[in-house]
């Protein structure tokens, strides 16, 4: 007998409650269709006011005599509930006996426990607590709100405990601490990240204290990351928005996306924020390699420090037969991973897995420095035609290693690719996607992990090179003691230094400002300051005697001087007789900029200023000269006369572009690329300096004439060495790059400070002096007296401030963003700041700024310049003729005005979401999306369409025929005058249309007739616009407001028996493969098969065990004992549910030679299949007083 309509049913599980206890097995109650609160309660006033969620299991059930297969069972909301506040979802564990706590556990398994947090615990924190303090490096990534992390104690242990945890509000804050370094105390830095909480921490959970390798202590929390599991799938329904005709085979819906738990929206402010962010650069500053030997055991755990930052592939450790290497941020012993190497804090941590390593070890590698810029950006526009997996884009000048990270959205959430420092762009989990990056070329290569949403945007970020100089090969002159003598004017060639340091020593100064002997130096005659480098490092402490007589030093001011024909000037001071050796000329200058200016845009126009003042002494033979020996004039000792020429040229650095295409945006309508001036390098060139020609001209002169000498003895005590680390540079040092050898020690630098005789395995160090980054002079307070006095440096990075920008691309960290809340402020180049805010719409506008910023995303695009009138400006330095566009019908392109990249900030208010609580909404929200939804439609899953149309209210008459209209239906209903569903008394003809009505008589009048048309389809693209598209063509026409659902897909639907074994003994345990041996009779299912029926069988694993050799128990994994028999009978037990036996075994098929303690074991699967329905409720008032939604089984049958 074919299955039939009545033997398709929806029943009830065993416990339809929201208690511990819900769900389980399926019952005999039938949901009986149209039949008010069949599923869920009423909802109450509080479920209104706070939100509530409710789970109900139920089973799509085939009640035949039979094995007749369903086929392609499926369900679905065929229609949502009428409150717009309550929203029903459906999915499917595929367990016929769990209860509510697996169902929600299932459910809130959205997020999973990831890889390590890149910062841990600080201190413990106790139950109760509404807020945790993470200890972070500086410049590691911080947590954003609604990011949800993972708190684990003892994890791995039986005594384990942990919690899921949401982020409402941070703060974060750069702390100074200190640790004892041998008998000093040396200071580092972190960021201390203060969190406020959704919910309230459950246990107590002991955190670590701070550490300056950011290592968190032994069995301690562990703070983790999460990932999106999106274990369960859900379906639900959604209404068109535009018709769907005969054909088409898209179709646009409100959402892709069902309220699984509710949310309450509130606004957060984002002040003061970095388009962009920041990005740690590693960037090569080196001069060679830099090596370090240590004998302590390397084990398990041990985490180095080599005191500079590491480049990527340099790194080689020697141990005993073999040496260890770098790949990617990992170490490696071959091929095996021993540990990892977080490079820009040059710190190496060997894996817990890692073998010891004892004996002699040297460590080497090439520093780096690894400098906390604001990152570039680019964005690629994705748009149906462009909309791909894979994208590629060419950065100019290429990004550093380490610092690019691709950021996309798909269905409604962000994930990032980054790159490990060895080209290669990754995931926190591989789901998210791959690619490559090429540090050459500036090729990147990214394959997405799912297609991403139209209408947002691929986010590039990078940090470059553009801004540094690596100066490691410069020369650096020996240290030098310095002097001040308690009187100036010296006496030329009057000065005798003496020492001793177990030889006397001895230095005199030439007449000339030159010192020699024992020590080289230099003395300023007007100021009385000395400077002397000794042939070898002195000790410390070292005490000098200076011998020498002096004079009152004389000063004369000449405010704008006349100038002679060929452009010199002539000056007279008021005394003659000038002392030889003691004149000392300054005056101010004025640099050209013409060519400059002349061949750069004013926009474009990076100038860094610097000190106007020359400089010029006498050396003694009459000649003016500045400190490089070249010659600008003379003096005339016996009267007192200067001539000199005061122009000269200087070398400034100016700042270059390039022309550029990098990402793709939306112009008139149409996808163009955009072509930016990216800022590639500052160059130096020469530029003419003269003195002002106008009263702002002045010259000073200072000297000693001819006159009484006064001798003097002054003694000093040696402090610390000065070294000048950017003698010939106006620029400043990074942070972090210095590396330098001086008497056999190898120096580097940590917050100002500058260290020597590192030990890797703790980190520790001896303080050795301090670092001024502005200026680069260095203090040296520690060194190996009577060692060598040459500095030799291994690494030095340099920057020049200013990086300029004519584009940002940025998303802002929580989204959606309120409208018109954005404000985004800007430097030019040129002065002045940019002060605009986004419209309603989204629009950016203001003088020479324009963009967008799309509120649902959070993703902004800002352009600095403005679109103008192409012809013209050929010859203009931003003019590529690729970069022309047609705007209106006029041929322009885009004129660059760019900014200063960190002075862009912005202002925002975000969307943000209440936490509710979960024991009064009845899931924990923590783990799922923060505004409550899920995505119901995916590539690859089925969607039905379908329409519902009425004729009636009908009187109907006995044998009366309604034509619906329409044919090809999918189902007819009949309702009386009541609202109930007629189920006899009527005959429906789905193809033709047609409902025939047979004797009426006892229905309520009058009758309604529900006719629906439907067609399912393979959904193949999923856009968060809630544009669906199909694998094949739609059949019937839609309206505006039709519903699609996305299909729980059952499969075929029957009833059936497998994994039929025996095995001579049982232990309880229900496995699905022999254990032991086989018993020695068997049960024969050819002669005799076990029987099973739709309306009878349940999905179970079963256990017939001997109680002797012809008795019996029958068992079920779930339902227990249900049963005794014996060989010598047919047994059919009850499933009390149907009244059908869950299977029957014939005696014939038993044979003989079964023995106590043997077992048959087979499995039935039933014709049901389970189905978890879940009924959210917004917070709000009731719009609906009767609401009622509809679940839909449907499937196909063979045809008689």
């Amino acid at each position: 007998m074919p299955i039939l309509a009545g033997d398709v049913k929806l029943v009830a599980s065993q416990v339809m409650d929201d208690v511990a206890e819900g769900g389980g097995a399926p019952t005999a109650n039938v949901i009986v269709d149209g039949a008010s609160n069949s599923l869920f309660n009423d909802i109450s006033e509080l479920d209104r006011a706070g939100g509530r969620v409710n789970l109900r299991k139920v089973f799509a059930s085939i009640q035949t005599d039979t094995t007749d297969t369903y086929l392609g069972g499926n369900v679905v909301v065929s229609d949502p509930p009428g409150d717009p506040r309550v929203a029903v979802t459906i999915f499917s564990t595929e367990q016929v006996f769990d209860r509510r706590t697996q169902a929600r556990d299932r459910i809130e398994a959205y997020l999973n426990k990831g890889s390590m947090w890149n910062g841990y615990l600080l201190e413990n924190h106790i139950a109760g607590q509404r807020s945790i303090q993470l200890f972070q490096r500086v410049g590691a990534e911080l947590p954003t709100i609604g990011k949800t992390l993972f708190l684990v104690m003892n994890e791995g242990l039986a005594n384990e405990y942990a919690q899921y945890i949401r982020i409402t509000r941070i703060e974060s804050e750069t702390r100074t601490f200190s640790y004892g370094s041998g008998s000093s105390i040396q200071d580092y830095q972190a960021v201390v990240v203060t969190c406020d909480l959704s919910d309230a921490l459950r246990y107590d959970f002991p955190g670590s204290p701070p550490d300056r390798l950011f290592t968190m202590a032994t069995g301690k929390t562990k703070c983790r990351d999460t990932v999106v599991a999106d274990a369960a799938k859900y379906c639900g329904v959604v209404k068109t928005t535009q018709p769907v005709a005969i054909g088409d085979v898209a179709a646009s819906v409100t959402s892709v996306f069902t309220q699984l738990v509710p949310s309450a929206q509130t606004e957060t402010p984002l002040l003061d924020l970095t388009a962009g962010g920041t990005s740690e650069t590693l960037i090569e500053s080196d001069n060679g390699t830099v090596s370090y030997t240590s004998s302590v055991a390397f084990n398990s755990s041990t985490v180095l420090s080599v005191g500079n930052a590491i480049q990527p592939g340099t790194l080689s450790i020697a141990v005993s037969g073999a040496t260890l290497t770098d790949n990617g941020g990992d170490l490696m012993s071959g091929a095996t991973v021993v540990g990892t190497i977080n490079y820009g804090r040059g710190q190496i941590t060997l894996a817990s897995s890692a073998p010891t390593y004892s004996g002699s070890k040297t460590i080497s590698f090439r520093p780096a420095a690894a400098p906390i810029r604001v990152a570039d950006t680019a964005g690629v526009r994705v748009d149906i035609e462009s909309r791909s997996y894979n994208y590629i884009l060419t950065i100019v000048p290429s990004p550093s290693p380490g610092t690019l990270q691709v950021s996309y959205r798909a269905q409604g959430k962000w994930y990032d690719l980054r790159d490990n420092g060895a080209g290669v762009l990754k995931g926190v989990s591989p789901e998210y996607g791959v690619g490559t990056v090429s540090y050459t070329t500036g090729t990147v290569a990214v394959t997405l992990g799912a297609l991403p949403d139209v209408g947002s945007e691929i986010v590039y970020a990078w940090g470059g090179k553009a801004n540094y100089f690596n100066r490691a090969s410069s020369t650096i002159a020996p240290p030098s003691v310095a002097f001040q003598l308690s009187n100036p004017g010296v006496t030329p060639g009057s000065v005798f230094i003496t020492w001793n340091d177990g030889t006397a020593r001895s230095a005199t100064d030439n007449g000339k400002g030159v010192i020699s002997g024992n020590a080289t130096g230099t003395i300023n005659y007007q100021t009385g300051l000395i400077q002397i480098t000794p042939t070898a490092l002195p000790a410390g402490g070292q005490t000098y005697s200076v011998a020498y007589t002096w004079g009152p030093p004389n000063e004369e001011e000449f405010h704008a001087p006349l100038r002679n024909g060929d452009g010199s000037i002539d000056v007279e001071v008021d005394f003659d007789g000038l002392i030889p050796g003691t004149v000392e000329l300054e005056w101010n200058l004025l640099i050209d900029l013409y060519e400059y200016i002349s061949t750069t845009p004013a926009e474009l126009q990076l100038i860094r200023q610097i000190d106007p003042i020359k400089i010029v002494k006498d050396d003694g033979l009459g000649v003016l000269r500045d400190p490089q020996g070249t010659a600008f004039g003379a003096v005339n000792y016996s009267t007192g006369v200067v001539h000199f020429a005061p122009d000269t040229t200087v070398r400034i650095p100016v700042a270059r572009y390039s022309v550029t295409q990098i990402g793709w945006t939306r112009v008139n309508n149409a996808t163009v690329p955009v072509y930016r001036n990216l800022f590639t390098h500052w160059e130096y060139i020469t530029a003419g300096a003269s003195m002002p020609v106008d009263e702002s001209g002045l010259v000073k002169m200072r000297y000693r004439a001819a006159g009484t000498s006064n001798a003097s003895n002054d003694s000093f005590t040696a402090g610390a060495l000065a070294i000048d680390l950017t003698p010939t540079f106006a620029e400043n040092i990074v942070p972090g790059s210095i590396c330098f050898t001086l008497g056999g020690k190898t120096y580097f630098d940590r917050l100002g400070s500058l260290y020597y005789d590192l030990n890797p395995v703790t980190g520790a160090a001896t303080l050795a002096g301090g670092i001024n980054y502005a200026n680069g002079a260095a203090s040296i307070t520690a060194w190996v007296p009577a060692a060598t006095n040459a500095v030799a440096l291994r690494s030095l990075l340099t920057t020049l401030d200013g990086s300029p920008v004519d584009e940002v691309t940025f998303r802002v960290p929580a989204s959606p963003v309120r409208p018109s809340s954005l404000q985004i402020l800007a430097t030019r180049l040129t002065g002045g700041t940019i002060n605009v805010s986004a419209n309603n719409n989204g629009d950016i506008t203001g003088t020479d700024v324009l963009g967008s910023i799309d509120y649902e995303t959070g993703v902004v695009r800002v352009r600095f310049g403005a679109w103008v009138v192409a012809a013209g400006n050929e010859g203009q330095s931003w003019y590529d003729p690729n970069a022309v566009v047609t705007i209106d019908g006029v041929a322009k392109i885009f004129k660059p005005v760019p900014v200063f990249a960190d002075t862009i900030k912005y202002n925002a208010v975000a969307y943000s979401y209440l936490p509710l609580d979960a024991d009064i909404i009845g899931l924990d929200p923590v783990r799922l999306p923060q505004d409550g939804r899920v995505p119901i439609f995916r590539a690859g899953d089925f969607a039905v369409i379908g329409y519902t149309a009425t004729v009636g209210p009908l009187a109907v008459t006995s044998g009366q025929v309604v034509d619906c209209g329409r044919q090809r239906l999918s189902r007819v209903r009949v309702l009386d005058g009541n609202g109930a569903v007629v189920t006899t008394d009527y005959s429906a003809d789905l193809e033709a249309g047609i409902v025939t009505f047979g004797v009426v008589t006892g229905l309520v009048q009058p009758l309604t007739v529900e006719h629906r048309i439907e067609d399912m389809a393979q959904v193949s693209d999923v856009q968060i616009s809630g544009r669906l598209a199909f694998t094949r063509q739609i059949t019937h026409d839609y309206p505006i407001g039709a519903h699609i659902s996305s299909a729980l897909v059952s499969g075929d639907l029957r009833a059936y028996v497998s994994n039929l074994f025996d095995q001579t003994t049982w232990n309880g345990t229900f496995l699905d493969a022999i254990t032991g041996s086989a018993a020695t009779a068997t049960y024969n299912d050819v002669l005799a098969p076990i029987v099973v029926t739709n309306a009878g069988a349940i999905t179970e694993r079963w256990a017939i065990q001997f109680t002797n050799a012809t008795s019996f128990n029958v068992i079920g994994e779930h339902v227990g004992v249900i049963a005794t028999g014996t060989t010598g009978s047919d047994i059919a037990p009850i499933n009390p549910a149907t009244g059908k036996p869950y299977f029957t075994l014939a005696a014939i098929g038993w044979g003989s030679g079964w023995a106590t303690g043997n077992v048959l074991r087979f499995n039935t699967t039933g014709s049901l299949f389970p189905v978890w329905v879940v009924r959210t409720i917004q917070q709000g008032p009731e719009t609906v007083t009767n609401d009622a939604f509809t679940l839909l089984v449907r499937g196909d049958v063979d045809r008689p």
